[in-house]
């Protein structure tokens, strides 16, 4: 698979999750941290045209023809619970 067909799609929205949605896609193995990529010219991509990507997970998402493409995406922080006294 070519660096190309990893690039980011052409819009600059990013996608957020909720955390245990984020969950189960890295369970399935089809998200996960950055880290997991190494340092690509895809990073520095998704980087310029980005501006609101965190820089901290990716998910792969199927296009129009069932392709799944890399995606950035952020995840939603974990909402505490307050204890009740």
């Amino acid at each position: 698979m070519s660096v190309e067909s990893l690039s980011a799609s052409k819009s600059t929205a990013v996608a957020l999750i909720s955390r245990g949605e984020y969950d189960q896609l890295v369970h399935r193995g089809q998200a996960g941290p950055v880290p997991a990529i190494e340092a690509t010219p895809v990073l520095d991509r998704w980087r310029d045209s980005h501006p609101e990507w965190r820089g901290r997970h990716w998910r792969f998402v199927a296009d129009d023809t069932a392709v799944l493409r890399l995606h950035p995406v952020n995840v939603a922080r974990a909402e505490r619970r307050s204890l009740a006294a």
